[in-house]
């Protein structure tokens, strides 16, 4: 080891005494300070006019210790590679051609030692080249209140290991030639072929898995965020030791004379033995994590982590179908395989490494679907297949023909579209993907496809049906299918873990494993032997939703009398210039804000801002008695009660705006009520029931309840479902410097610091001369 360090010392101290270094040194801490300091300023400008005109602003809603530093990263990531070449195109290549190499070669020094102390010199100064970003991060610990601090040590080892990477990549190619420039420009041809190779021939297999061990793009994205990951470290340590070895056998050969394949056979031995040792470490089972990051963001939520705990250790197997003519097909696509199995899939692997995958491929289309023989006129479905097979250089022989896939799986009622099917222990559920930019599932949908498979009962909602209620399958706009059982809804029921269904109560009785009853908005009578079946569901503790509607209120309030509860007749209106009179603006009260975890729900319960209001296009009141042993809690409330009343005359809501009028019986109260809660104890069990004067709010029209979302069936459901995966907030929202200090850092970084390490770099090579 002795001689690998004299040997590292030398090298470092001719890079010391080459003005190449120190240009490439003062280069990167110009660039880097500028990608630092330039977002700086902005957020500090932006943060002062926000303090100064919003005395109420909470922050910023991107945690700052990643926003302020994002553009760093991409500039690092997108750039490194051109300073790279030039510290190593004269690590081999000056020793061959100024002949030094021969004198190395005939000294008791040894091949290994020469390689290994010049990486490790090179290395060295790598370390070098830290200085200026770790100088970046401490000062953006000290520029914002509550960092995320631990994360910079994360940044900083995976930008040292990509540096020190590219650095062995450059040393081995320092060896093929004797010039320097050649080496130079070489070494940035393999670093833009690495780079572009992961979008080539990635429809076959082995292409696939060779390219992908071997980018490098990408690889530091997890260390950026606070996660450490064994397969991230033992890919660059074998990557490193894979080039130095290289680096080494091509040494050796110049002093050999042995035929030309026993030189490749070495270097694929080597190759082959990297890849196997790549394979292993790569296994879901082999891999070790540490997320650093603060609230540990970077790992699945503990309810999810709850949920995939509860499959046990069994295999779980993930067979992804892929129909060419569905207008996603891209994303199921081969090429796409490795960022499905280690983005998507990856978090999840950690928890649950038994688990095994399938890709089945096919063509077909949707039963009476036009489109493609519009698009594609006078051509069968096999002849559009094939067009566009060979336009995006797929082979034909990994796709089903429609007969085929149909005897394997019948997926209609899915649309044909790109899916998952997850099966454990002969179970089998759906995961399904979604028509927006993100289109994979969240974390959500896959705890409860996890629980669908885990448990023996799921939730069942039941939707009355007979008198025209709001309908749980259909999606027009006074629907509901948009957050029941519309598939490629991401909000819809279906997908977050419960099922629904319909219930015509004149000829089937409430089945005891009604979770909730909902009763939306029906537009007849009720029978008699209809209404005493909700009753005696209601007595005996069952858990209800009714979503009632002004003009229609004499048909829930039969029902709701036995609770105390009355809707009142007429609506309610607030006159406006700018909408209709019965669009009245709702505030959410404190009870409502707890209801569930809603995303804007979560960020009221941490303190974090206020519920915004909502919009309800035309109410009735709710009046109530507080019994003993009922506990009633107001959620929804009309914000302006001095302009609100009760509209009792005739009201056509598109004419001219109503006029307040006692003789026709309107009323003005201090205070008016559209939605509450109520819970008691029956049977040892809380009893949750929630009651709503207007039903449009939770049609697809209307946004489907808007940020309140599922908040009332999770609420009903005592909040077992949905399984929420909401993060605690985060901390770093604010700067603890203004625009003009902001200002100052900027002249230090980019004038100042660069100033200094060029005056000690000249007073280096000054002296350096004089010698």
């Amino acid at each position: 080891m002795r001689i690998i360090f004299k040997i590292a010392g030398a090298e470092l101290r001719s890079l010391f005494y080459s003005p190449v270094a120190w240009v490439i040194a003062i280069t990167f801490f110009v660039a880097c300070g500028v990608q630092f300091v330039d977002p700086l300023v902005d957020i500090a400008a932006v943060q002062q006019f926000r303090i100064d005109n919003m005395p109420k602003w909470k922050g910023f809603d991107i945690p700052l210790t990643h926003n302020l530093f994002n553009q760093s990263y991409k500039f690092l990531f997108e750039n490194l590679y051109l300073f790279i070449p030039l510290l190593t195109m004269g690590a081999i290549s000056r020793e061959v051609h100024s002949g030094t190499i021969n004198l190395l070669n005939s000294s008791p020094v040894r091949t290994r030692q020469i390689v290994l102390g010049k990486y490790f010199g090179l290395a060295a100064y790598n370390m070098i080249l830290m200085i200026p970003i770790a100088l970046i991060l401490t000062t953006g610990y000290f520029s914002i209140v509550s960092p995320d601090y631990k994360v910079f040590f994360t940044v900083l080892l995976g930008i040292y290991l990509l540096t020190c990477t590219y650095t062995a990549i450059g040393l081995f190619v320092s060896s093929l030639t004797n010039y320097q420039v050649v080496a130079a420009l070489l070494t940035i041809m393999v670093f833009i072929m690495l780079a572009i190779m992961p979008q080539l021939w990635q429809q076959y297999d082995f292409v696939r898995d060779l390219t992908y061990f071997l980018n490098l793009s990408g690889r530091v994205d997890f260390l950026m965020t606070g996660l450490i990951t064994t397969r991230d470290i033992s890919y660059f340590i074998l990557i490193i030791g894979l080039f130095i070895v290289f680096t080494l056998l091509k040494l050796r050969s110049r002093k050999e004379s042995k035929p030309w394949y026993v030189h490749c056979m070495r270097y694929f031995g080597v190759f082959a033995l990297v890849l196997l040792l790549g394979y292993i470490t790569n296994r879901p089972a082999h891999c070790g994590y540490l997320d650093v990051s603060r609230g540990q963001i970077n790992t699945i939520h503990p309810a999810t982590q709850a949920a995939i705990n509860e499959l046990g250790d069994d295999t779980l197997q993930v067979t992804l179908y892929t129909n060419l003519l569905d207008q996603s097909f891209v994303n199921g696509l081969p090429n796409a395989r490795n960022s499905y199995l280690w983005d998507l899939w990856g978090k999840y692997l950690r928890f649950h490494p038994n688990t095994t995958f399938k890709f089945v491929y096919y063509y077909d289309l949707v039963d009476g679907d036009s489109s493609f023989f519009k698009q594609y006129p006078n051509k069968t479905a096999k002849e559009i297949a094939e067009r566009i097979m060979r336009f995006n250089g797929l082979p034909g022989s990994i796709f089903k023909a429609p007969a085929e896939i149909r005897k394997i799986i019948d997926l209609s009622d899915e649309g044909k579209r790109v899916v998952m099917q997850l099966e454990y222990k002969g179970k089998k559920t759906f995961l399904r993907t979604y028509g927006d930019i993100q289109f994979w599932p969240d974390q959500l949908h896959f705890s409860a496809a996890f629980r669908r498979l885990s448990r023996d009962t799921i939730p069942l909602i039941l939707f009355t049906s007979g008198h025209y209620e709001r309908s749980a399958f259909k999606s027009g706009e006074r629907e509901y299918a948009d957050h029941t059982l519309n598939k490629l809804s991401r909000m819809a029921l279906l997908n977050q873990g419960m099922d629904v269904d319909t219930i015509n109560l004149l000829t089937d009785e409430i089945p005891p494993s009604t979770a909730i009853l909902v009763v939306a908005d029906p537009k007849s009578a009720l029978t008699s032997r209809e209404q005493d079946k909700i009753r005696s569901y209601i007595n005996s503790g069952g858990n209800a939703i009714f979503y009632g509607e002004p003009g229609k209120q004499q048909m829930l309030n039969p029902i709701l009398g036995w609770l105390g509860i009355t809707l009142e007749e007429g609506i309610l209106v607030a006159p406006n210039p700018h909408d209709m009179a019965h669009f009245t603006m709702n505030k959410l009260t404190d009870a409502a804000g707890r209801l569930a975890a809603e995303q804007l729900l979560f960020e009221y319960q941490q303190g974090r801002g206020e519920l915004p209001p909502l919009i309800l296009s035309g109410s009735a009141n709710i009046t109530y008695k507080q019994d003993s042993g009922v506990h009633v809690k107001e959620l929804f409330q009309p914000a302006d009660e001095y302009s609100t009343w009760i509209e009792r005359g005739y009201f056509v809501a598109d004419s001219a705006a109503p006029v307040f009028s006692i003789a026709e019986g309107d009323i003005k109260r201090d205070k008016f009520t559209t939605s509450i809660s109520l819970a008691r104890k029956i049977r040892n069990k809380e009893q949750r029931v929630v009651i709503s004067g207007d039903a449009d709010f939770m049609s697809a029209f209307r946004g489907s309840g808007s940020f309140l979302g599922n908040a009332m069936y999770s609420w009903a459901l005592y909040n077992e479902y949905p399984l929420y995966t909401n993060y605690p907030p985060h901390k770093d929202k604010f700067l603890t410097i203004n625009r003009r200090q902001s200002k100052s850092l900027w002249v230090v970084f980019v004038y100042i610091i660069p100033g200094i390490v060029f005056a000690i770099g000249a007073v280096f090579l000054i002296r350096r001369r004089r010698k």
